[in-house]
């Protein structure tokens, strides 16, 4: 009698797991807010803030880290394919990073870039962007001031509509802190 007891208890649970999950395929993505909404968004500006580790700068024996703050603005809102929840727009900041163990231990970074962003869930949000920064290093003998170019992938995390976490990976490296929707 036990053995039947177990085998309708797994029955009821693989059948109560197939019908959420085909009701979930039929729904599913086109949820408010996810991938498939294919209706108008109204977008927010971000503030990001976060800690910096620019792996791609390590030289001379030195341990590059740093803090600094983005500003995004959205220039598409509704993206550029129309059966899905992407928007595209500018951001723009600054980072002040400290290589640690060199002799000019100071530079200023002021980057700016376009970001793609993919609305997956209506709390998660992956980013492509591209863009270039302006490296300022005072002190450093010879080029004190050059550009450079910004490549990375990254997510928002949205803990309620306005606040979230952020990460992001690339070059010049790695940037992880909060983003703050307006």
């Amino acid at each position: 009698m036990t053995t039947t007891m177990k085998n309708l208890t797994r029955l009821a649970l693989l059948s109560a797991v197939i019908a959420s999950s085909a009701a979930f395929a039929q729904e599913g993505m086109h949820r408010p807010g996810y991938l498939l909404d294919s209706a108008p968004q109204e977008r927010s500006t971000r503030l990001a803030l976060f800690a910096v580790l620019p792996y791609g700068h390590f030289r001379f024996g030195s341990f590059p880290i740093g803090v600094g703050g983005t500003f995004y603005i959205p220039l598409v809102k509704d993206g550029f394919i129309p059966p899905v929840n992407d928007e595209f727009g500018i951001d723009f900041g600054a980072d002040i990073v400290f290589y640690l163990g060199y002799s000019n231990p100071f530079a200023l970074w002021i980057p700016v870039s376009v970001l793609w962003t993919f609305h997956i869930l209506d709390n998660l949000l992956v980013y492509a962007k591209a863009g270039v920064a302006l490296r300022i290093w005072p002190g450093e003998l010879g080029q004190v001031v050059w550009p450079d170019f910004i490549t990375a992938v990254g997510l928002n995390f949205m803990l309620s509509k306005s606040f979230g976490l952020r990460a992001e990976a690339g070059y010049p490296g790695i940037k992880l802190g909060i983003v703050l929707n307006f």
